[in-house]
């Protein structure tokens, strides 16, 4: 079976070891890899490479995307739908595997509706966490241990230097599990998301009831990206309260960086069952981790809204104090 692959939307740590994997585990297996640089324009582009296990083997600990990612928005017109098919039939490809996110698997949904020559597999790959069905995605625990590693360095000043407040933006667009994480591991106060709303007055009233805790230096909230209000909420707690208030944007650094040892592992995992559900004969889904399982899903299922579940926890876990 000849296998491409792409790499499609937000890149994600972990998307190249997860290649890398598909390329040693379909060698092993009799299969060829072709991959197509910059995820759905460079099919249209005739942008490949043949993937050999030689020329991936230190591709496991690379940030980003050596193949290199992008966005295609005229795949949701039929003419591009059919000139992406007619491109992988001409490179004689049997299944192409589409490592992203929600975007990309609805692209797939479309695609695998114009030709039933082509398989098309999906592995969730965006730090968001945010892909219906799957406890996890790949690029999660990356992301997130640099929200660690970069609050764990602010609250160093926030304890030598006491009385300040600390807003600290993530990325996640408008997903909660990288601002909220931080609040259940106890490295946030509380966070403030896109979704429900949270009013300047009332991130007010949670600084004031988090600098009442006795043996307080600072006070510590996390902003979803998308929630667009990190700055303008600083100002009306400076304004307001006439507290020190300082904003930090974790930014684009949060998505980059070398993939930890749970990303590489999901990578190898998730590699292989894509794999072997398209020796199975499996087409037009996307493979999930679901309670400690990896499982296939229809593509689309991928156009419905993941719920934030707190990981779990309690839904009084973060809450602030009465």
């Amino acid at each position: 079976m000849r296998i491409g692959v792409i790499t499609s939307g937000g890149d994600a740590p972990g998307m190249n070891a997860c290649v890398a994997r598909l390329v040693t585990l379909g060698a092993e297996r009799g299969h060829e890899v072709t991959g197509f640089r910059g995820g759905y324009p460079g099919i249209l582009a005739g942008d490949s490479v043949e993937l050999r296990p030689a020329g991936t083997q230190g591709w496991y600990k690379l940030g980003g995307s050596v193949l290199k990612t992008g966005r295609l928005p005229s795949l949701v017109e039929e003419a591009t739908q059919v000139a992406l098919v007619e491109r992988l039939r001409g490179c004689k490809i049997d299944a192409l595997v589409i490592i992203g996110g929600d975007g990309s698997f609805r692209g797939a949904l479309d695609l695998s509706a114009r030709t039933s020559e082509v398989k098309f597999i999906g592995i969730p790959g965006t730090i968001d966490n945010n892909i219906y069905g799957s406890d996890y995605t790949l690029g999660h625990d990356t992301a997130l241990n640099k929200l660690v590693s970069y609050i764990d360095d602010i609250s160093d000043t926030g304890m030598a230097l006491p009385g300040r407040v600390f807003f600290v933006e993530t990325l996640g667009a408008f997903d909660s599990y990288l601002p909220q994480s931080a609040v259940l591991m106890g490295m946030a106060d509380f966070s403030v998301l896109y979704e429900p709303k949270t009013s300047n007055e009332e991130i007010a009233q949670k600084v004031l009831e988090f600098r009442k805790l006795v043996r307080r230096d600072y006070v510590l909230a996390t902003f979803a990206e998308g929630a667009q209000q990190m700055f303008d909420a600083a100002d009306y707690v400076r304004q307001t309260l006439g507290l020190n208030v300082k904003c930090n944007l974790l930014g684009f650094a949060q998505r980059g960086g070398v993939p930890t040892a749970c990303d590489r592992l999901h990578a190898s995992a998730f590699a292989l069952n894509a794999i072997l559900a398209l020796e199975a004969g499996a087409a037009g889904k996307y493979i999930v981790y679901k309670q400690g399982a990896y499982a296939l899903l229809d593509f689309s299922f991928a156009a419905q809204k993941k719920q934030f579940d707190n990981y779990g926890f309690p839904e009084e876990a973060g809450i602030a104090p009465a």
